[in-house]
């Protein structure tokens, strides 16, 4: 199961003073301080900067949070069985479930970062390797799968190969975060809880 994963932590806006002491940049994310977009004059009309940004603070918000609640387990050793693994995996779940029973479809990939995914995604596929690309993305491509965010990643759906091209163009993932395909849906799946994060619809024509 070794994929190439890619990864991000740039915060979204750039402080002018006291970002540093601000106590609510570590919380984890919850129905009371989801963040919301911002845009300011500088990056209106610039989506590698503000919306990316933006990505990537609630990626790593998402991440501070699964370590939070990742530390309240038991840990793993180093000799821990497959049993151990899904065991804690199954747990980690239920715990990053329930910090986000509220969050919905696109509270990471915000409507500015789901166009702007779509359109590199439409991009490297419409480029001279497209067809190629696309053959080798569908060849392995689990077709007609229901997801939902802080579902379980379904066990017997293999994890189809990420193009290298569409990878390179996607913003860089921290380590146990993955992009994959299901169907022409980008998720966002957390390998450590197995857990999907969200996702991105209709991010090319099947």
């Amino acid at each position: 199961m070794s994929r190439v994963c890619v990864a991000v932590a740039v915060p979204l806006l750039v402080c002018a003073t006291s970002c540093a002491n601000d106590p609510a940049k570590d919380a984890p994310v919850t129905a009371e301080n989801k963040p919301q977009l911002v845009q300011t004059p500088s990056t209106i009309g610039s989506p590698e900067g503000s919306v990316v940004e933006e990505f990537n603070r609630r990626v790593d918000q998402y991440v501070k949070l699964r370590e939070q609640l990742d530390g309240t387990l038991d840990k793993l050793s180093n000799q821990a069985t497959p049993e151990q693994i899904d065991t804690h995996q199954r747990a980690l779940l239920a715990l990053i479930a329930k910090a986000r029973v509220d969050v919905k479809q696109g509270d990471i990939f915000v409507p500015g970062m789901q166009t702007f995914a779509q359109g590199l995604v439409r991009r490297v596929l419409k480029g001279p390797d497209g067809p190629k690309l696309k053959e080798s993305l569908m060849d392995e491509n689990p077709m007609g799968i229901k997801l939902a965010v802080n579902d379980r990643y379904p066990d017997k759906v293999p994890l189809a190969t990420m193009p290298a091209d569409v990878l390179a163009a996607l913003p860089r993932l921290p380590d146990n975060l993955e992009y994959r395909f299901v169907g022409n849906r980008l998720i966002l799946l957390d390998t450590r809880a197995h857990l999907i994060v969200d996702f991105v619809p209709d991010t090319f024509d099947l």
